[in-house]
């Protein structure tokens, strides 16, 4: 499986089934922590260019990380809450909302509060 399944080619992921895989899971954890780590640089709060170079180097690597993650978590999340949520109607109406004017930060949220919720529930009804 390559390292962001499908996500550069045509924005396809391998199935639906993948996004309820511990892997998953694992994938869309880190890229919560990456678009979370580069919050305060996209808010303007940290100047790169007042940093020595030793610390601008890796620090512009995270962000262009965490940049492909914000992408990554966004139409994950979308694609979860269209295809797999199991939510009531009125709650997958109120994350509508929330994963549209939240952006990837709703998508930070809606990760927390009901996708690894409803995956890892899954997980169990399984064994």
């Amino acid at each position: 499986m390559p390292l962001l399944p499908a996500f550069f080619g045509s924005l396809n992921w391998p199935s639906d089934n993948w996004l309820r895989s511990r892997q998953a899971v694992r994938w869309f954890l880190a890229a919560v922590v990456l678009v979370l780590a580069i919050t305060p640089i996209w808010l303007g709060s940290t100047d790169p260019a007042r940093m020595p170079f030793a610390i601008r180097v890796p620090l512009t690597l995270v962000v262009m990380a965490g940049t492909l993650a914000l992408f990554f978590l966004w139409l994950g999340m979308w694609r979860y809450w269209a295809r797999l949520d199991s939510s009531t109607r009125m709650t997958k109406r109120l994350w509508f909302g929330v994963l549209l004017f939240g952006f990837w930060y709703g998508s930070c949220l809606y990760y927390f509060l009901l996708y690894r919720p409803q995956v890892r529930r899954a997980a169990t009804a399984e064994r």
